[in-house]
């Protein structure tokens, strides 16, 4: 016989069995919390805490199954008032029962305080008649559903021989078939008195004058009732509760069925089942108590246990559900600060405002309006209304193959309108959204300051559209993507959609932590912007940063992220402008490898803004931007007659600029501050130097509001720049003195310029910073006519380079060189 052989699988990669874990995974199945409802709702059941609920419920159910069968052991007799005043009951009852040969008779007060009782003569051997004792029934919800045991009783046995014994409940006879008569027709002999012939006579207080159908019903309580019970009682009605261990039963068995109908097909089946089982009881309790004697179920106590069983197997299920998708919901809405890339997700009434927020912070303008195209369409849509928005427009029909959208050829390009809007002295800067040759809306920049800087940086306008663009085109692809894969219902991999959420909700929360932990816990501020301008995530030290810059930085919450437009990366960029290096947002968007500025207040500091690029389909498109602030060590402290060498490259590296537009912003800064004029004389040549710019730009800005602040009224300093044949030379005079120094002093300042005397720090800080870029200063007097400072940069010579084709875009022609600066925007 061929064997088989297995190979042998080493100790280290053995498994447990499974059988192990099935005995575990049992023996925590007692410990579930639908379980142990099911049981917690037997043992209610078995205890019966609603004891008097319960009590009420069988006597309800003893007299809602009364039996209309006549019995043969009970007849009620009737006495009206005027019969028992004349002492008929008193002289004709005892000979009535004789004759008619009775079993006896219960007197029901008040007829007992009529007929005599024990009290009355009666020969030996004569039925007994019995005062019914106080305490003897018992009454629930107002009628009489059984007797309470009478041992101490003095006339106990007599009660006995009348069929009185103890019965807590009692399938009574229904009151209209109780046989009854009245006292009057028994004692004339118009009822024969065999009528009474082994029955126990039941003699209360009735109507009188009544036929003879209605005598059962005329009798005043709680004779009817007591001749009911006593007749059921005399025909094998007695009935008890059932024993504890059936409703506990019960409710287990019903918990099975609803847990089991819970499990295999939801919430809607178990309820059903759950009314069906309610049915069942209520039927079965019926059926029970009509045919066996100790078959009163609690009622109340077992439909509350069954409530707990089903609260275990439904409710405290369905509620863990619901916290768990609660919370799900809730860490997934945390985590939704974090989906940045999502921009198809946002609705249309947030996405186009935060566009146009996003091109407010790029392009200076005095208003900014932005228009969809919608796919198949040749007619704008504009959003932004509250600005007036649409109704701003003058030309109503929004054509995009109409001017001023188009040329007159029907080309969108990039143009300055003067009569697009209704307001006709304000100009519009038209900036067609255009990627991959498909027009996505429009974008427009209103207003002088709009129309100057579209005259002074016409790039400015085309950078900013092509990423607006970028931008729309990818939110329109995702949302196109998204609805052609829409319509599953189920999650992927055969798992629910409930396993999904959960799943996405923990990662989101590992996510949510360790991002909030890395930001706390860098070593350098950092900051993270959005594609939409908007900061979202910024850590302590940059936020202290930016609040001892006036700037308002919202308090952030406990996973350090703010909510959209509390904070733009235009306010961070702004409060830069202190340090004299402030760029704009679009100098970012132009650069992949970003802009590093240094920062002085209140730390020294490198402030770095990169924005961050992704690329599909072979396209790049901004994501978000990131910026840093690190600080920079402090030199070791020196001698004072030694000034350090700093190095610069890392923060103002040497490079070529215009000197003219350094010298034009320096001139218009000190005006405004100074409230004086600065007179800047016009600039001749391109003045393209080499230097460090943005020390250049500081120090000549703090000189100029020095010189202007300390000159005489109308006599402010006066600015040229020039190509010489040394250089590009900067030249300023001081018409009104405002030095204030004789020529041995200022010859001082050149000679030591790290030492200046007070008051000239100012131009010793700018010679240092011309002599750091390796041009040269030099002082002239004027024989009254004021000082002459001269500062003698290096000339650097503009560059011709071949554009690089952009992605998505053909390559230039291999004919065409263009020109463009060689220093950074």
């Amino acid at each position: 016989m061929a064997k088989t052989y297995r190979p042998r699988i080493p100790k280290p990669f053995r498994i447990p069995r499974p059988s192990t874990s099935q005995a575990e995974a049992a023996r925590s199945a007692w410990l579930r919390p639908d379980v142990l409802s099911i049981a917690a709702g037997a043992l209610i059941a078995a205890v019966a805490p609603l004891e008097r609920f319960d009590y009420v419920a069988r006597g309800l159910t003893a007299s809602a199954l009364a039996d209309a069968a006549p019995s043969p052991q009970v007849l009620l007799v009737t006495a009206s008032p005027e019969a028992l005043r004349d002492g008929l009951c008193e002289r004709s009852l005892p000979g009535l029962l004789e004759r008619g040969r009775a079993r006896g008779a219960l007197l029901v007060p008040p007829a007992d305080a009529f007929c005599g009782g024990e009290a009355a003569g009666r020969a030996a051997g004569a039925a007994p008649v019995v005062r019914m004792p106080p305490g003897l029934l018992r009454l629930s919800a107002g009628e009489v559903v059984g007797f309470f045991p009478l041992a101490a009783e003095p006339r106990a046995a007599e009660l006995g021989a009348l069929g009185v014994s103890a019965a807590p409940w009692v399938i009574k006879k229904a009151p209209q078939s109780v046989p009854a008569v009245s006292l009057r027709d028994l004692a004339d002999g118009q009822v024969p008195a065999t009528a009474l012939e082994g029955r126990v006579a039941v003699v209360g207080v009735g109507a009188g004058g009544v036929p003879p159908q209605a005598v059962a019903t005329s009798a005043l309580p709680p004779a009817k009732g007591i001749a009911a019970v006593l007749g059921g009682l005399l025909d094998g009605g007695r009935r008890a509760a059932a024993p504890a261990w059936v409703p506990a039963l019960f409710v287990l068995l019903a918990g099975g069925v609803v847990w089991l109908a819970r499990r295999r097909h939801g919430s809607l089946v178990a309820t059903a089942a759950l009314f069906l089982v309610t049915f069942a009881l209520a039927a079965g309790q019926s059926v029970l108590a009509a045919r066996a004697e100790a078959s009163l179920l609690p009622l109340p106590s077992t439909l509350f246990g069954l409530a707990v069983a089903f609260a275990g197997v439904m409710i405290l299920r369905g509620l863990a559900v619901q916290r768990s998708v609660d919370r799900a919901a809730e860490l997934i809405q945390r985590a939704a600060l974090f989906r940045m890339q999502g921009v198809h997700t946002l609705p249309d009434e947030e996405f186009w405002p935060r566009v146009a927020r996003l091109a407010e912070q790029a392009h200076p303008a005095d208003l900014v309006l932005v228009a969809e195209l919608p796919a198949g369409s040749w007619h704008l849509r504009f959003w932004n209304d509250q600005h007036g928005g649409e109704s701003l427009v003058a030309e109503r029909r929004h054509d995009v193959r109409r001017p001023p959208y188009s040329s007159d050829q029907g080309v969108p390009a990039v143009r300055l309108a003067r009569r697009f809007l209704t307001k006709q002295d304000m100009p519009a800067v038209v900036v067609p959204l255009i990627a991959f040759g498909e027009i996505e809306g429009y974008v427009f920049f209103c207003g002088p300051v709009a129309e100057s800087t579209f005259s002074r940086e016409p790039e400015r306008a085309e950078h900013v559209g092509r990423e607006l663009a970028l931008l729309l085109r990818r939110k329109r692809l995702a949302r196109t993507a998204e609805a052609g894969a829409g319509g599953a219902g189920e999650g992927r991999g055969g798992h629910s959609p409930a396993d999904d959420l959960v799943e996405g909700a923990r990662v989101a929360l590992d996510d949510l932590q360790l991002f909030g932990s890395m930001l706390r816990n860098a070593p350098v501020g950092l900051l993270y912007a959005d594609a939409f301008g908007d900061v979202r995530f910024v850590a302590p030290e940059f936020a202290k940063w930016l609040r001892a810059r006036d700037v308002v930085v919202p308090a952030e919450s406990a996973s350090a992220a703010l909510p959209p437009g509390s904070l733009t990366l235009g306010d961070v960029l702004g409060a830069t402008s202190a340090s004299g290096a402030a760029v704009s947002l679009s100098s970012v968007m132009a650069s992949d490898e970003g802009i590093e500025l240094s920062v002085s207040a209140p730390e020294p500091a490198v402030l770095s803004v990169r924005p961050l690029r992704r690329e599909s389909d072979g396209s790049s498109w901004i994501a978000g931007y990131v910026a840093a602030l690190i600080p920079v060590k402090q030199p070791a402290p020196v001698s004072g007659n030694v000034r350090p060498l700093a190095a610069r490259d890392a923060t103002d590296p040497l490079c070529a600029f215009q000197l003219g537009d350094v010298v034009a912003d320096a001139v218009a800064s000190a005006a405004r501050a100074t409230g004086r004029a600065v007179r800047l004389e016009p600039i001749r040549g391109a003045t393209h130097a080499l230097g460090h710019r943005g020390e250049l730009a500081q120090v000549l800005e703090a000189f100029l509001i020095d010189v202007a602040s300390r000159g005489l009224p109308g006599h402010g300093p006066v600015v040229s720049v020039r190509e010489a044949p040394q250089g590009v030379q900067l030249s300023i005079l001081d018409v009104g003195f405002g030095l204030g120094l004789p020529e041995s002093a200022l010859q001082r300042v050149l000679t030591a310029p790290g030492a200046a005397p007070a008051g000239l720090e100012p131009l010793g800080r700018l010679i240092l910073a011309v002599e750091d870029s390796h041009g040269q200063a030099e002082l002239k007097t004027n024989d009254g006519w004021g000082i002459t400072l001269t500062v003698t940069l290096l000339r650097a010579h503009p560059r011709a380079f071949v554009a690089a084709p952009e992605a998505g875009k053909p390559a230039a022609q291999q004919n065409v060189i263009a020109i463009g600066r060689a220093g950074p925007k």
